[in-house]
């Protein structure tokens, strides 16, 4: 009876205490617990830090992903129409890749210069991590400054490039009208038939050499004619047939005939050129707006006074793939060799 007594005594205390207990495991998964960057649902910071990467690492794939069916269009038409102009020449007629004409087009000083300024951020972003590993505030804030200040040269080097581009009219959708501005490289625009996107060029013989450089000259003639008209009208001093024999002179000796060019292979060469950079152009500024919430943060301590200095880490896997996908634009577009007649 005693042993009884006891036991009946003693489960109140048990069912308080287990009560007790459930009240503290329910508190401990819900309240705060642990280092106050610790969130609720992480057993403790190394788990959070290995998810956390995990989560951007899985975020970057997404993007390659994005980038990736660019790239796949833009490998799948430029073997297409390189092969297409490869059947078309014939009888000395030289039917030109709209990727190489394309490449001579852009400005390959800027495309170089945007280069070694993105290559220069990541260095810059880099210390700013290492920084931020090693609480150092103020070198902190400096490397994002710098690294801010780099991003918005890249978008103002390449907003210069696309103004120029205007102006040379190879802006596709808005602006396309590449006649003289091939001439004067040398190009002839070929007349497309609307059949598969192909070109012939005009006139009693159109698949020989001669034809077509002599309709070149004419264009590239009219070309220097109403460029100097735009630019001021005739040159002071000189007679109108001393100015025509000037432009025959200069295309005669500066331009030489390169061959024929597909204007609607060209047109889509733009159209993949347009879409690749502006895309990277968007991920950039969404970078800079990144870095200026960073940049508030990071003086104020946010990074260096507290062990939790990973979000500076995952912005800089961002900043580097941004970075990256630049390294693989900049030879796909800009170093696309063609062969120059001399």
């Amino acid at each position: 009876m005693s042993n009884i007594a006891v036991r009946v005594e003693q489960a109140p205390q048990v069912l308080e205490e287990q009560h007790d207990h459930a009240h503290n495991e329910h508190a401990h998964g819900h309240g705060h617990h642990g280092p106050a960057n610790l969130h609720h649902h992480f057993t403790d910071l190394a788990q959070q830090r290995e998810s956390n990467a995990l989560g951007m690492w899985v975020f970057l794939v997404t993007e390659v992903m994005t980038f990736g069916a660019l790239f796949f269009v833009y490998t799948l038409y430029r073997h297409l129409f390189e092969n297409q102009n490869h059947l078309l020449s014939q009888n000395g007629v030289t039917w030109l890749s709209p990727w190489g004409v394309g490449s001579h087009l852009l400005d390959n000083s800027l495309g170089f210069i945007n280069t070694l300024v993105l290559l220069c951020s990541s260095l810059t972003v880099a210390t700013a991590v290492f920084m931020a590993g090693i609480k150092q505030r103020k070198w902190l804030v400096g490397m994002l400054s710098l690294t801010a200040f780099l991003g918005a040269t890249f978008l103002g080097i390449k907003s210069v490039e696309w103004y120029h581009d205007y102006q040379e009219k190879i802006v596709p959708g808005l602006n396309w009208e590449p006649r003289n501005t091939l001439a004067r490289k040398g190009f002839l625009l070929a007349t497309p038939t609307g059949v598969n996107g192909e070109g012939y060029i005009p006139g009693p013989n159109p698949t020989t050499f001669k034809n077509a450089e002599t309709q070149w000259q004419q264009v590239y003639e009219q070309a220097e004619a109403e460029e100097a008209g735009g630019a001021g009208g005739s040159e002071p001093g000189f007679s109108a047939a001393q100015q025509g024999a000037s432009a025959e002179s200069r295309g005669q000796h500066d331009v030489k005939f390169q061959g024929i060019i597909n204007g609607l292979q060209l047109q889509m060469f733009f159209v993949i050129y347009f879409c690749m950079t502006g895309l990277h152009a968007i991920h950039m500024i969404i970078g800079l707006g990144l870095i200026s919430v960073f940049l508030f943060h990071a003086r104020r301590g946010m990074f260096t006074e507290s062990p939790n200095d990973q979000p500076v880490e995952i912005f800089g896997l961002y900043w580097h793939f941004v970075d990256i996908v630049w390294v693989f634009l900049y030879p796909l577009l800009y170093l696309v060799t063609l062969p120059v007649r001399h």
